[in-house]
C-alpha cells in the first residue's frame, strides 16, 4: 500500500511539474510574439509618419504657410504596449529623426531621413499613445519650416 502511494505521488509530482513547465514555456512564447507584433506596428507607424512628412513638406511652397494634419493612431501596440514618438532634427536642419519607444523602454526604434530642400527644418514635440490622435503641424516662415507633433 505504501509503495502504491509513493508511486502515485511521484507520478503526480512529475505530471504537475510538466504542466508548470509547459505553462511557463507558452507564457514566454506568447510574450515574445506580442513583443514582435508591437515592434512591427511601431516600425509601420514610424514609416507612415516619415512618408507623410516627406509628402507634406513637398506641399509647402508659399511664404508663411501652415499645414495641420491629424492622424488616428493605435493607443497601444501589440495589445498593451504604450509608446512615445519623438521628433528631432540635425544641426544642419536637413535631417529628421523619428524615435519610437515603448513606455517600459523594451522596444526602441529610430528612423532617420534627409530632406533635400532650400529651407532649414526645425522640429519639436512628442506624441504619447495616451492620445487618440497624432497632430502634425508644419509651418513655413521665410527659409525655415517648423514641424511640431503632439
Amino acid at each position: 500500500m505504501a509503495s502504491q502511494y509513493i508511486t502515485f505521488m511521484i507520478i503526480f509530482t512529475l505530471g504537475l511539474s510538466l504542466v508548470i513547465i509547459t505553462n511557463d514555456m507558452f507564457s514566454t512564447l506568447s510574450e515574445q510574439i506580442r513583443k514582435n507584433i508591437a515592434e512591427t506596428e511601431l516600425n509601420t507607424l514610424l514609416t507612415q509618419l516619415k512618408l507623410n512628412l516627406e509628402n507634406n513638406l513637398n506641399l509647402i511652397t508659399k511664404e508663411n504657410q501652415t499645414l495641420i494634419f491629424q492622424y488616428e493612431v493605435p493607443s497601444a501596440l501589440g495589445q498593451g504596449f504604450r509608446y512615445f514618438i519623438d521628433i528631432t532634427n540635425s544641426s544642419d536642419g536637413k535631417t529628421i529623426t523619428l524615435i519610437g519607444t515603448t513606455s517600459n523602454s523594451e522596444i526602441y526604434r529610430e528612423l532617420t531621413f534627409t530632406f533635400n530642400s532650400e529651407f532649414s527644418i526645425q522640429t519639436s514635440g512628442q506624441f504619447s499613445s495616451t492620445n487618440d490622435y497624432l497632430n502634425l503641424n508644419l509651418q513655413k516662415i521665410e527659409n525655415s519650416v517648423g514641424i511640431h507633433i503632439s
